[in-house]
């Protein structure tokens, strides 16, 4: 450790780069190293400042993943035939939930978990529109639906009946537990081959 110093730490890192290890894993590695002083200085070892303030490489910023029209032709024809074809009354208000919550994210442009935690005091259908709060970054935005999502989400509503919570979304009548939705939408997506 006494041995130790920020050129031979840089040297390493110069070495994976040449040999083709991707810039993440490199992070990784940085990271390692300094959970491990960290440890090393936790059990009276002296751990050189300087060690622990290695900065890590800087990633490429990647482009976001996409469907394609045609994937999300698939998927809502999923949602919707599932809707038309439950016949036990559980079934179909989870039909519903299901294919609310697809329009919200497909074209509400909603995340997860925005979905999962939106309230009914946050619709205002009337005006075709939803309120986010608390939204990534902590801001608010209002989103304004189509007549599609304001369609299913008003469909799904009248099935949902009352509940014990002001969640918007309820399964097994609780509030949505975190990634019921992704794991729903992730099954459609294996009935009609779409990751």
């Amino acid at each position: 450790l006494e041995d130790l110093r920020r050129r031979h730490i840089f040297d390493h890192m110069e070495h994976r780069l040449k040999t083709g290890y991707a810039t993440s894993g490199i992070n990784g590695d940085v990271r390692s190293l300094h959970g491990f002083l960290g440890f090393l200085q936790d059990q009276g070892y002296v751990v050189p400042q300087t060690l622990l303030r290695i900065p890590g490489l800087k990633e490429r910023q990647r482009l976001p993943k996409y469907l394609t029209d045609e994937q999300v032709r698939l998927l809502r024809d999923d949602f919707e035939e599932r809707v038309r074809t439950a016949f036990q009354a559980h079934q179909y208000r989870d039909a519903l939930l299901d294919r609310a919550a697809f329009y919200l994210l497909w074209q509400g442009g909603l995340r997860l978990g925005e979905v999962e935690e939106l309230r009914l005091e946050d619709l205002d259908l009337e005006n075709r529109r939803l309120s986010i709060r608390h939204g990534k970054g902590l801001k608010d935005r209002t989103v304004y639906l189509t007549d599609t999502a304001i369609y299913a989400l008003g469909v799904y509503l009248m099935k949902r009946g009352v509940g014990p919570s002001d969640h918007v979304f309820l399964y097994r009548n609780r509030a949505l537990r975190k990634d019921l939705v992704r794991n729903r939408i992730k099954a459609a997506g294996q009935r009609v081959g779409v990751k």
